[in-house]
């Protein structure tokens, strides 16, 4: 078994893809929809969900949920569309599956945030993590991917 492959099967044992795709992806790719996410990607994701030991939440339409826009984004979703409407420029790293927002079962955001800045010797990558919005602290986690080579190992910033 390739090291891909290994790893779409061990990040299988606590995700499905539909938890991180929308509607629309999952209905015309399904599993193989895995082939849009970055392996550094869920390589961080499984870190933080076998360390943890927590359920970890992106997206749960599936299941009537509120969320369908936390992990992969396309031009169909509306997040996109409205971004793109607006005339902004729109490179997420949403938009090339390097980029994921969650919550973990009985952490605040900001606690998450802070176990990863603490553990960032575990990841096999620079992480980015936003932090605040307009001030705030982010009620979700955003974790991706996206490599500038000025960051730290986990680099926190805001929106």
């Amino acid at each position: 078994m390739d090291k891909r492959t290994k790893l779409i099967n061990d990040v299988k044992e606590y995700f499905k893809i539909h938890e991180f795709v929308g509607r629309k992806t999952y209905d015309k790719h399904g599993e193989s929809a895995w082939k849009f996410f970055d392996d550094d990607l869920l390589k961080c994701i499984l870190i933080i969900r076998k360390e943890l030991n927590r359920p970890i939440t992106i997206n749960n339409w599936k299941y009537n949920g509120q969320f369908s826009q936390r992990g992969l984004r396309t031009t169909l979703q509306q997040l996109y569309k409205s971004k793109i409407s607006r005339g902004i420029l729109y490179l997420s790293a949403h938009t090339f599956g390097k980029a994921v927002d969650f919550d973990v079962k009985g952490m605040s955001a900001t606690d998450v945030r802070k176990w990863i800045v603490d553990n960032a010797d575990l990841f096999p990558c620079k992480i980015r993590l936003e932090r605040n919005l307009k001030g705030k602290p982010i009620s979700w986690v955003h974790l991706d991917t996206f490599w500038e080579e000025k960051n730290p190992k986990v680099y926190e910033f805001d929106v």
